[in-house]
């Protein structure tokens, strides 16, 4: 049985057609987490990516992350976590997690070969 951890924001189109693919498509159960309704602890944050920069997982488009003005900002990755933790849209989003492999974004050929 192929499984995954999923995290999400239900608002999200994007998230919503991965969890869709991720489902009916490629027949993953998820273990799916709306971060939007259920935030985020620095605890939580700091587990998750554990293994991985949390820098490579800020979205420099997020609307967020531009008014905040962090393009060409020096962030530590305690900085990226905090971050995180207080304004959620700054995740890249949908998160996936399957065994050691963790991505952000949507990609169908990734998640394919992840999963087949």
């Amino acid at each position: 049985m192929k499984k995954a951890r999923f995290f999400w924001k239900s608002t999200c189109s994007t998230c919503r057609d991965a969890r869709k693919f991720l489902r009916d498509e490629l027949g993953v159960v998820i273990d799916e987490r709306d971060y939007a309704k259920q935030p985020f602890s620095i605890a939580e944050l700091t587990d998750l990516f554990k293994h991985s920069d949390p820098r490579d997982y800020l979205n420099p488009r997020s609307p967020a992350f531009k008014a905040m003005h962090l393009s060409g900002k020096t962030l530590s990755p305690a900085d990226a976590l905090r971050l995180m933790m207080e304004e959620s849209n700054l995740i890249k989003r949908p998160i996936l997690i399957s065994g050691h492999t963790i991505m952000a974004g949507f990609d169908r050929n990734r998640y394919r070969e992840l999963f087949q």
